[in-house]
């Protein structure tokens, strides 16, 4: 027993302690990484600025990282196809703060001219390796600006080999929406100053003496000195919200998963003292009649199995312990600022306690009711025999069959009592645990599957520029409207505002557009004094449908009544703050600051950022996004228009973390079942000898008493059927609908009933498979032993 508590108790410690460790190690990178508070940018990159803005009064520490047109080389000509972001610094960014985290290799040394970085996106997507060298080739605007560039490449002006020496992830890459997803290359400080003549834009990273409490201050600073309507801002704690939001699936399962273990862990333990208790019945009376008093019997009982406790909470806790190297799981443990051993003493002791508490108090409860006078007592009230097996029997079904339910149903005689009935409640609640994670797991593959019900009910998505390039209009009506496999369209802008006093990402639509992300409660923009809220965003800020929210938008404050709350799309510029599953508002386009950006200067084709695309019933979706893709290029200032399917927020990305974690969950309860119905029917036989050998005396054939063993198999795990399968239905569905409230994501629960009748057929399979051993040993029977003593 103390073995067999060691390992439940061990497994569940470590499960409870590694989803906590989980849950928290991506705020604890970021405190390691000193990261910044938040990320500013006029689009450009000007020294003098960066000078201003890091002289604000809340501003600790600021560094900025910069880009330049930078191309891999190859043959001695630019290969456009390995489209790298070069970031470098000037101050250290990405080196003392936001530091690059290595998952191979190293960081780059900041006084090495040729040595790079490269993140794991770029390295999985073009095969690069620690150790490979590269021909980096430098071009200045006004070459990358040419029409001929991507033809007919100038001479770059400045040509380095480098080697890469780490490859790894920036802090905002750990867990990512796809949105952001991009190839990325790390240049030193010493490139980058060699460079710095070719500088193409900066992002500056402050962080704030006071944390988010700063924010809105220092954008309002950050306004008086960028150019009207330029100003971009990404803040980390949104990110981190996203993070943990993402992570919270896998810690959630690896949490339950230890719970359920640990539960099923005692109740084998309870179970398994309780039978050996009920053994030694004829030791206790004897000792009783002797003069012993009921107190000291109880404390005599007690002292094996306390002992046994005590040393399998022992075992659970050093198991515990032992195994939690393998902790943190999922994307955050490439990260993971304190790997190796880790004692979590919360876990521990309070999961020992409690152990240790429910164990003793159910032993002891046991030994208790176990007294020789108590037991005498339940001997003279004999048990009313079950109306189901009466039922059986009035209906003529076969003697084994009756037999068996009587074993499945009826303890017995209390000398040789058997606790089956003890074992149906385990069959339930393992039923319900697995029906309840089919049923979990069936509506997690369809949310990922769907992804209308993570904001985007449109089919395809035009963006130009990565998000900060504007479409024009007209071209857009003249391309879409008369395309036969579009439905309907609308515009979105992308950009961040202040809403009683909170940074939120913005998407700007016009009132009444036919396409916009669903909506959870309320309605969509019908006026431009409305707004539609995230989630998570209108839980931050306390209100609800029908409340007053105020904007601080440039022009001067506006008072926005909120009329809808939505799931909101993982879609914006890629780098910066945008909307994602809970977070942001949707308002009226003009309310967006910077609505009417168009880095070409190009005035009068500020057109929206994005286009939300749905098409006709039918269309071959792949085709005719690909189609739309080789046309929409003409309608993008910048060029680079794109067509994207749904994109996944980081959420959604890290669910299959979670993988087959609800199975094994359910698993461990089936197991222990399992166990409990084999430990059951073998106590069964053990105790019901006497019934047995007279069976056979009376005329039961060995196949016939098999049968009996297997008809009280089936009975039992038949009635943990008809009482789990609802009940785990309703469970599975409603601890969707809390996740899915919680992920702030559209609910649709989803029950397979083809999964489900394989729930039952595999159950009565795995019952009969538990009844084997112990219906061979009831074959064996000796009728003489029906004369003899046990």
């Amino acid at each position: 027993m103390a073995v067999l508590l060691g390992l439940t108790c061990g497994l569940s410690l470590s499960s409870i302690a590694g989803a906590r460790r989980t849950q928290s190690a991506y705020p604890r990178f970021l405190r390691s990484a000193k990261a910044s508070t938040m990320s500013v940018t006029d689009g450009i990159f000007d020294p003098s600025t960066d000078a201003t803005v890091a002289s604000f009064p809340d501003v600790v520490q600021a560094r900025t990282y910069v880009s330049f047109n930078v191309v891999v080389l190859v043959g001695g000509n630019p290969d456009f196809g390995q489209d790298l972001e070069p970031s470098g610094t000037l101050d250290g960014r990405f080196f003392d703060q936001d530091r690059f985290a290595p998952t191979k290799g190293r960081r780059p040394a900041p006084g090495r001219p040729d040595e790079i970085a490269v993140n794991e996106f770029a390295a999985t997507r073009f095969g690069y390796r620690v150790g490979q060298r590269l021909e980096l080739g430098l071009f200045s605007q006004e070459q990358a600006g040419d029409p001929s560039y991507h033809w007919h490449p100038p001479p770059p002006k400045q040509r380095t080999t480098v080697t890469i020496v780490g490859i790894g992830l920036f802090p905002d890459e750990v867990l990512q929406d796809d949105g952001d997803r991009t190839t990325r290359m790390l240049l030193t400080p010493a490139y980058t100053e060699s460079a710095r003549a070719y500088v193409t834009y900066g992002f500056q990273g402050l962080v704030l003496a006071h944390g988010d409490a700063d924010v809105d201050a220092t954008k309002r600073r950050f306004a008086t000195v960028a150019p009207p309507g330029t100003s971009l801002f990404r803040v980390t704690s949104v990110d981190e919200f996203h993070a943990l939001q993402a992570v919270r699936p896998l810690s959630i399962a690896l949490g339950l998963f230890g719970a359920i273990a640990g539960l099923a862990g005692m109740v084998l333990v309870a179970q398994a003292l309780s039978r050996l208790m009920r053994l030694e019945r004829n030791e206790r009376a004897v000792v009783r009649a002797l003069g012993a008093t009921p107190g000291a019997l109880t404390g005599g009982t007690l002292v094996a199995p306390a002992l046994a406790i005590l040393i399998g909470t022992v075992i659970g806790v050093v198991l515990a312990v032992a195994m939690s190297p393998a902790m943190p799981i999922g994307p955050v443990r490439k990260v993971e600022v304190a790997r190796g051993f880790d004692v979590d003493a919360t876990v521990m002791g309070l999961g020992a306690l409690v152990v240790i508490v429910v164990l003793l108090a159910l032993t002891a409860a046991t030994a208790w009711g176990e007294l020789p006078h108590r037991v005498v007592n339940r001997r003279r009230s004999s048990a009313r025999p079950s109306g189901i097996v009466t039922a059986a029997a009035s209906a003529g079904i076969g003697p084994a069959a009756v037999t068996g339910l009587r074993f499945a149903l009826e303890p017995g005689d209390a000398a040789t009592a058997v606790p089956v009935r003890s074992v149906i409640p385990s069959a339930a609640v393992a039923v319900i645990a697995l029906v309840g994670s089919i049923t979990f797991g069936a509506s997690l593959n369809t949310l990922v599957h769907h992804p209308r019900l993570y904001g985007w009910s449109w089919d395809a998505t035009v963006i130009d520029g990565r998000g900060y390039g504007n479409l024009q209009i007209d071209k857009a009506h003249a391309l879409l409207d008369h395309d036969p496999h579009v439905a309907t369209w609308s515009g979105a802008y992308f950009g961040s505002d202040s809403i009683d006093g909170r940074d939120v990402p913005l998407l700007g639509m016009d009132p009444g557009s036919v396409v916009s992300p669903p909506i959870l409660h309320g309605r969509a923009l019908e006026d431009p004094s409305e707004a539609v809220l995230g989630a998570a965003t209108a839980a931050q800020l306390h209100r609800r449908i029908g409340d007053t929210v105020t904007l601080a938008e440039d022009g001067g404050p506006h008072q926005l009544r909120i009329v809808g709350i939505a799931t909101l799309p993982t879609v914006g510029i890629v780098h910066g703050a945008h909307t994602s599953l809970g977070v942001g508002a949707i308002v009226a386009s003009r309310l967006v600051p910077g609505f009417d950006r168009d880095i070409t200067n190009n005035i009068g084709t500020f057109g929206p950022n994005a286009i939300f695309i749905r098409y006709r019933r039918g269309t071959d979706t792949r085709a005719e996004t690909a189609r739309l893709q080789r046309e929409v290029a003409p309608i993008a200032d910048l060029a680079m228009a794109s067509v994207v399917p749904a994109e996944r927020p980081a959420e959604i990305v890290n669910s299959s973390s979670v993988g087959t974690a609800p199975a094994l969950l359910a698993a461990t309860l089936v197991l222990g079942a399992v166990v409990s119905l084999g430990l059951a029917l073998g106590a069964s036989v053990r105790r019901r000898r006497r019934d047995l050998t007279l069976l056979k005396a009376l005329g039961f054939t060995r196949r016939q008493l098999a049968a009996t063993i297997s008809w009280q198999a089936t009975a039992t795990v038949a009635i943990g059927l008809l009482a789990g399968l609802p009940i785990g239905a309703v469970v599975g569905r409603a601890s969707w609908n809390l996740f899915a409230h919680k992920l702030e994501v559209v609910p649709e629960p989803t029950v397979p009933l083809l999964a489900l009748l394989g729930v039952v057929i595999g159950a009565v399979a795995i019952a009969n498979a538990a009844a084997a051993i112990p219906a061979r040993t009831a074959r064996r029977v000796s009728p003489s032993q029906a004369l003899g003593g046990d």
